[in-house]
C-alpha cells in the first residue's frame, strides 16, 4: 500500500513538474548553429532542479551581496549634484549596471551593481577603474541587493 501511494505521488509530482519548463529542458533545447547539450538523468531529478521563470514577470529576491561605491561625498548640495552627475554618467556609459544614488546620513553615496559574488564585483571594479575618471572606488560588502529571477 505504501509503495503504491509513493509511486502515485511521484508520478503526479513528475507530471506537475513537467508542465513547467525546467532548467534541464532549457539546456537541452536544440539551437541551430550553437550545438546541443544532452543530459542523461532520471526524469524525477527535473522536479528537484527547479523551473525557469519568465524574465518579464519582474520577480526579484533580496539577498546579501556586494556593490561598488563609486562616489561618497558629504551632506552638501554640491555633493548631491556630484552624486547625481556620477549616476547619469554611469547610466549612460554602462546601461547594463544598476546604479543606486542615495543619502545615508551624513553623506551622499553612489553605488553600482548588485553582485552576489565578490569575484563579479572585483572584475567590474577593475573595468571601471580603467575607464572612469573617478578615484577611490571600493567594494562594499554585506549590502542588501536585489536579484531578478
Amino acid at each position: 500500500m505504501k509503495k503504491t501511494g509513493l509511486t502515485l505521488f511521484l508520478l503526479l509530482f513528475t507530471a506537475l513538474a513537467s508542465a513547467q519548463t525546467t532548467l534541464v529542458q532549457v539546456l537541452e533545447r536544440d539551437m541551430p548553429g550553437k550545438g546541443q547539450i544532452r543530459i542523461e538523468r532520471d526524469v524525477r531529478l527535473d522536479s528537484l532542479i527547479g523551473t525557469v521563470s519568465d524574465a518579464e514577470s519582474g520577480t526579484k529576491i533580496k539577498a546579501r551581496g556586494f556593490r561598488i561605491q563609486v562616489f561618497a561625498g558629504n551632506n552638501t548640495r554640491a555633493s548631491k549634484e556630484r552624486a547625481n552627475e556620477v549616476d547619469r554618467y554611469i547610466r549612460a556609459k554602462y546601461p547594463d549596471l544598476s546604479v543606486h544614488t542615495e543619502f545615508k546620513n551624513p553623506r551622499w553615496l553612489c553605488t553600482v551593481g548588485d553582485f552576489l559574488y565578490y569575484e563579479e564585483a572585483y572584475e567590474t571594479l577593475r573595468k571601471l577603474r580603467k575607464e572612469m575618471p573617478y578615484k577611490g572606488m571600493i567594494i562594499l560588502r554585506n549590502q542588501e541587493i536585489t536579484i531578478p529571477l
